[in-house]
């Protein structure tokens, strides 16, 4: 995945973007719904998803974890 552009507006895809996209994601938002959460497009969401692999797996992954439970055991006093 290239970040930094030589020339031009830099992207609005970076890091912050694809952990706010995947949580959105996680926690049972459509795409259009954490797209607007992330502050992107859904026009740049899906250039994404066709256009890069890896963010393709991430999101991917996020979207299957939608249905698994997740448990915090910890306890503070």
């Amino acid at each position: 995945m290239l970040f930094n552009n030589p020339v031009g507006r830099p992207t609005k895809m970076n890091i912050r973007t694809m952990v706010k996209l995947a949580d959105a994601l996680k926690n049972n938002y459509s795409v259009t719904d954490a797209c607007k959460w992330a502050k992107i497009s859904r026009v740049t969401y899906y250039r994404h998803m066709n256009n890069d692999p890896a963010f393709a797996a991430k999101m991917t992954y996020a979207m299957e974890c939608r249905n698994k439970v997740s448990f915090n055991f910890v306890t503070t006093y």
